[in-house]
C-alpha cells in the first residue's frame, strides 16, 4: 500500500482555516520577529507554538496542524502560508494508478468542504485548463510549459476576496513533477496556501510593463 505521509482530513482542514481566517493578516504579512523571545511571543498570539526556521517558519497551530510562513529572506514579509492536508507516496510505479485515485477522492471531499466554508472558488480547473490563474508571490507556480510537460499542479481551486489584506486562499493537488511519459513512483499532495495578495513578483512586473 502507498505510505500516507499526511492525512488531515477535510473536517480538520476546515477547523484549520477557520482559525486562519480570523487572524491578524497585516500583522502575519508583516514578518516573524527574529528576536526568540518576540517570537514566542508572536507566534502565541496566534496560538501557534514556533518549531523551526526553514526558508520561513514552521509552526504547529492549536489544533494540531502544522504550517510554513514563507519569507524570501529570514525576518522578511511573509508572503504565504502553506498547509500540507494530504499526502501519498507510492512505494513504486505499480501503485501510481491508487494513489492517483486516492488523491481524486481526497481532493474532491477537500474542495467540497471549502466549498461549504468559502462558497464556490473563483476558478477551479487542472493542469490543461484555459486562463490558468496568476497568484501572487514569487514562483506561485511552474510556467505552461511545465504544466503541459509535467501535469503540475495537477489541480488548482483559487478563492479571491475584497477585504483588503484578506489572503488569496489556494488549494493544490500535485501528482509528482514527473514528466509525461516518465515512469518513477507517484509523490502525491494536497495543499492549502494563503497568499498576500499585495506581494508581486517583481519578475512579474517586468513582464507586463
Amino acid at each position: 500500500m502507498p505510505a500516507l505521509t499526511a492525512d488531515r482530513t477535510p473536517d480538520q482542514l476546515v477547523a484549520e482555516l477557520e482559525r486562519l481566517i480570523g487572524i491578524d493578516w497585516p500583522t502575519v504579512w508583516a514578518g516573524v520577529p527574529q528576536d526568540t523571545e518576540k517570537r514566542t511571543r508572536w507566534c502565541q498570539a496566534f496560538d501557534w507554538r514556533p518549531l523551526w526556521s526553514d526558508a520561513g517558519l514552521r509552526v504547529r497551530t492549536a489544533l494540531g496542524g502544522r504550517l510554513n510562513l514563507a519569507s524570501a529572506v529570514p525576518g522578511g514579509p511573509v508572503t504565504r502560508i502553506d498547509h500540507t492536508a494530504w499526502s501519498a507516496r507510492a512505494r513504486d510505479t505499480t501503485e501510481n494508478a491508487l494513489v492517483t485515485d486516492l488523491a481524486e477522492a481526497r481532493w474532491t471531499a477537500c474542495l467540497t468542504a471549502l466549498r461549504g466554508l468559502l462558497g464556490n472558488p473563483a476558478w477551479n480547473g487542472t493542469w490543461d485548463t484555459p486562463g490558468f490563474p496568476e497568484l501572487p508571490g514569487p514562483g506561485a507556480w511552474p510556467d505552461a510549459r511545465w504544466r503541459a510537460d509535467h501535469r503540475d499542479p495537477y489541480r488548482v481551486a483559487v478563492w479571491r476576496f475584497q477585504v483588503p489584506q484578506a489572503p488569496v486562499f489556494e488549494l493544490r493537488m500535485t501528482l509528482g513533477a514527473t514528466p509525461q511519459g516518465g515512469s518513477v513512483p507517484a509523490n502525491a499532495r494536497i495543499g492549502l496556501a494563503c497568499h498576500d495578495p499585495d506581494h508581486v513578483d517583481s519578475r512579474r512586473q517586468a513582464r507586463r510593463g
